[in-house]
């Protein structure tokens, strides 16, 4: 019996000794308000503090850093013990990631125009290829739109950089910027605008209905991505999906 225990405590000790070596590169894009950067440098965000409480909790040590999507993507697609968030589990992504979900509640994003344009008028997803759409390299809106048919030069501008993408559309040389409520909001207050100073159009169908999502690279160890799982369930149970 106590050769038992002894082997137990032992690989209990091996486990978190195992935990504590580990070391995940944490990739993410600036998203707010779930991820970005403050103004301090420091990234923060609802979906941030929801990683960082659950990596901590395993004892893993790990290194956070925003870069623009496509090479986040790029980098949790390739590089081992690479952890990427938050992002949109879709069929097109499924075989790229080892998937850890969900990360947060489905988040609606519209397209939204300049209040002062009284040219557009829009009931539908394709009424709306009859104007310019800025949106994010690789973003989920940009996949779904994609899909149904809209085309980078001619229906959609896209751009790997949201602050270009503000500019863009705060200069009247795009119709329509795809955002959250909640993300158009804050990018006008950076920059001192309102929000009466845009309208909220279509819902961009397809994006909200999707689970966003942590994502391992394929060839991170998956005893570490099964523990992530495992804890991320438990801070769901505790706190609720936000």
């Amino acid at each position: 019996m106590r050769s038992i225990v002894a082997v137990l405590l032992l690989l209990f000790c091996y486990g978190l000794k195992a935990s504590n070596e580990v070391s995940l590169a944490v990739v993410t894009e600036e998203w707010r308000p779930f991820n970005y950067t403050d103004d301090s440098g420091v990234i923060v965000g609802r979906s941030t503090t929801k990683v960082k409480a659950i990596l901590d909790s395993l004892g893993y040590k790990y290194d956070i850093r925003s870069y623009p999507w496509t090479r986040a993507m790029s980098m949790a697609e390739n590089d081992a013990n690479t952890l990427i968030y938050s992002i949109f589990r879709t069929p097109e992504r499924e075989h790229k990631y080892q998937w850890v979900c969900p990360l947060m509640a489905p988040v609606k994003v519209y397209l939204f125009y300049l209040s002062e344009r009284d040219d557009i008028n829009v009931t539908s997803l394709e009424d709306a290829k009859n104007y310019t759409i800025s949106v994010g390299r690789n973003a989920q809106s940009h996949e779904t739109l994609v899909e149904k048919g809209f085309v980078e030069g001619q229906h959609l501008d896209v751009s790997a950089d949201p602050n270009a993408e503000l500019r863009k559309f705060l200069a009247g040389r795009v119709d329509f910027l795809v955002q959250s409520e909640w993300e158009m909001s804050e990018s006008l207050k950076r920059v001192k605008r309102d929000y009466s100073d845009v309208v909220r159009s279509l819902e961009v169908a397809n994006v909200s209905d999707r689970t966003a999502c942590m994502a391992f690279s394929k060839t991170t160890d998956k005893q570490i991505v099964n523990r992530v799982q495992i804890a991320l369930e438990q801070y769901n149970k505790k706190f609720g999906l936000k």
